[in-house]
């Protein structure tokens, strides 16, 4: 047990490094304080069974399932180990994993990985202050033969919402309902949850189309 232990972190130590100095996939560009909301406007959070859901079906054509589940499976654990931070927190590829964050389950056979993430969106840094919620949610990856579905749902946000910290789900917070006044207008607490979800969630399928490609 002592040698697999070892051997699997050796394995995972290079992910593990360049995931907390460079950006799991090298470092995109620095973000600037979003003015156009263009991209964030009423249809840009889809909401399927009564939960928001986020999903991309990426091709990769001549891909065999076993090699886009290898690459797929090598960035889940580096992605979803806890307590974990990539980068500085205005980079598009940003992120601090909190304790729970983890590879929940991987099948090889059904071609199936379920990711829990636990982590912080930062919405504001200063020197002494910092405006951020915990943000947890599920990704579930499903790979076959030249393609990879990656879903996710399940969004829950933690924050000081009044005067105490509260869990309020995505669906109650981000959705064109709420997040949106009768005449169309952003309704600003509202506006950077939307934002930063909706960024989380293209973040996420491109780092997998990135490694299967």
């Amino acid at each position: 047990m002592k040698h697999l232990i070892i051997t699997f972190m050796i394995a995972i130590l290079p992910l593990y490094v360049n995931a907390q100095n460079s950006g799991i996939f090298g470092k995109k560009a620095t973000s600037t304080k979003v003015t156009d909301f263009s991209p964030y406007m009423q249809g840009a959070v889809p909401v399927e069974n009564g939960l928001v859901t986020f999903t991309k079906t990426i091709s990769a054509p001549g891909k065999t399932k076993q090699d886009l589940y290898r690459k797929v499976a090598s960035w889940a654990s580096a992605r979803y180990m806890p307590n974990v931070e990539n980068g500085k927190w205005n980079d598009h590829d940003y992120f601090r994993n909190l304790e729970y964050a983890t590879v929940k389950s991987a099948d090889e056979a059904k071609g199936q990985i379920v990711c829990q993430g636990c982590e912080e969106l930062v919405f504001s840094s200063k020197i002494l202050e910092k405006d951020f919620t915990e943000v947890e949610y599920k990704l579930t990856i499903q790979i076959s033969d030249g393609s990879v579905k990656a879903v996710m749902n399940n969004i829950v946000y933690v924050y000081t919402f009044a005067d105490e910290r509260e869990r309020k789900t995505a669906e109650l917070y981000i959705t064109d309902d709420m997040a949106f006044t009768k005449k169309g207008k952003f309704i600003k607490q509202n506006r950077k949850f939307r934002v930063k979800t909706v960024d989380l969630a293209n973040e996420l399928f491109s780092e997998i189309e990135t490694v299967i490609k």
